[in-house]
């Protein structure tokens, strides 16, 4: 199983060369898909040093990767700054397995926050319109404004247990008057990156700014590096600071309440789904804030899904900007006259999106509602809310784009190329058979 997971990865980096093009997604796809079904026995191995939750995210990150390399064949085609490209996609790949597979605080934070260069050269460097230089200085300054507390909490952290290493987590066995205040300290930078409400703001600008293969980086794998550090550091303060779940479960339910409100007024695509990621990250928030096993397992199932299916849906609001040149569901309307075929997944990934059946969302969110409720009844009517909520601004989605008169300023558009189509399957394969294989992520 070593040996084929080395192969696995020398291959993906044989693809990030700018070989085996598009030889090499089969192959992953078939790799990736034997390892989810009999690859039980690779967490006990542990070779990167990880158990079940840093080895699905840390497959999650390579997939992405892969998908983002076709999503951005453009580049090698028109060589814009292609071989700089591919260097900044080594980098984040190389620094977000290192972020997951690490076993100590101390390189975990220098890797989390060392993962924000790239994506932060994305943007400046890729990106669409001059305002990505604002939507580069929010995620910086949002992000540097949340790190110094965590900084500080390691450190701490580390004086107190006497060693940076996750295995000394478990043996803090002290209640002080503070904990609460030490755990909100230490959580407020995953909350940040999370995104959580009231500190969402720079997620909309960074994802309406950034390029498509920069927006599947930041919705597949940078916003759950957020859930990832509080699951880690939830371990260090289990069961001390039980009064603190009230308010993360309401900051995560209201907030994802308010945040899909707003998205049914929103006319750019990639705004909307922007805005329903932070809605579904709230929700995650509150299944960990809930403080039990279903929540917490639910949570990286939320994670995997809302990763591919989120990914899924930026890539295909990038393939109706290269060829209408707008974002605006205005002018992006009747596109199930122009695109049939394209309009088939737009159709797949809406429904993934409100959690509907045949894809892994449904698990995850399904477990996160059983989570909240066995923590609190009263929460019922606002899960009732926030399902309905999850399925409007999804058909809204759908609707806007798809149905209705398309603009008459659109002579004519083309259907789906094979790439294209190969990277939405590739994105739908494992969010379809994953839901088969729960079992496979639970502890």
């Amino acid at each position: 199983m070593l040996k084929f997971l080395m192969l696995s990865v020398g291959m993906l980096f044989m693809s990030l060369m700018g070989e085996f093009m598009f030889f090499f997604p089969c192959l992953l796809l078939l790799g990736v898909g034997w390892l989810f079904m009999y690859g039980k026995d690779l967490v006990s191995i542990s070779f990167f040093g990880s158990d079940v939750l840093s080895w699905s995210l840390i497959l999650l990150t390579f997939w992405i990767i892969m998908l983002m390399l076709l999503a951005s064949h453009m580049y090698k085609v028109t060589n814009y700054f292609y071989q700089k490209f591919l260097f900044v996609l080594m980098a984040m790949m190389m620094l977000l397995f290192l972020t997951f597979s690490t076993l100590d605080l101390l390189s975990f934070y220098i890797f989390f926050e060392g993962s924000l260069i790239p994506i932060y050269l994305l943007i400046v460097g890729w990106g669409y319109q001059p305002e990505r230089l604002q939507a580069g200085i929010y995620l910086l300054l949002y992000t540097i404004f949340a790190s110094l507390p965590l900084l500080i909490s390691v450190m701490y952290t580390g004086t107190l247990l006497g060693g940076y290493s996750f295995c000394l987590l478990k043996s803090f066995s002290e209640d002080f008057s503070w904990l609460s205040f030490w755990f909100f300290f230490s959580i407020f930078a995953f909350l940040v990156k999370l995104p959580c409400f009231y500190v969402h703001l720079w997620l909309p600008k960074a994802h309406v700014e950034a390029p498509v293969s920069g927006s599947m980086m930041l919705a597949g794998v940078l916003l759950k590096l957020g859930c990832y550090g509080m699951m880690r550091y939830m371990i260090l303060f289990e069961g001390f600071t039980i009064q603190l779940s009230s308010m993360l479960i309401s900051l995560g339910l209201l907030g994802g309440l308010v945040v899909s409100f707003i998205c049914l007024r929103q006319v750019d695509l990639k705004a909307l789904i922007a805005y329903s990621s932070v809605s579904h990250m709230g929700l995650a928030l509150g299944g960990l804030g809930s403080w039990g096993l279903w929540g917490y397992s639910s949570c990286l199932y939320t994670c995997l899904a809302h990763g591919l299916c989120s990914s899924g849906l930026f890539f295909l609001s990038g393939v109706v900007y290269e060829r209408s040149g707008s974002r605006s569901m205005m002018i992006n309307k009747g596109m199930l006259e122009i695109m049939p075929s394209m309009s088939f997944w737009w159709f797949m990934y809406c429904i993934g999106n409100m959690a509907a059946p045949v894809v892994l969302n449904l698990v995850g969110e399904l477990g996160l509602l059983g989570s909240i409720l066995s923590f609190s009844m009263f929460t019922l009517i606002f899960l009732m809310l926030f399902s309905f909520m999850g399925a409007c601004y999804s058909l809204y989605l759908f609707s806007g784009t798809q149905h209705g008169k398309y603009f008459s300023g659109i002579r004519s558009l083309s259907d789906g190329m094979i790439r294209e189509y190969l990277v939405l399957l590739l994105h739908f394969y494992p969010l379809f058979f994953l839901i088969l294989e729960v079992d496979l992520m639970t502890y």
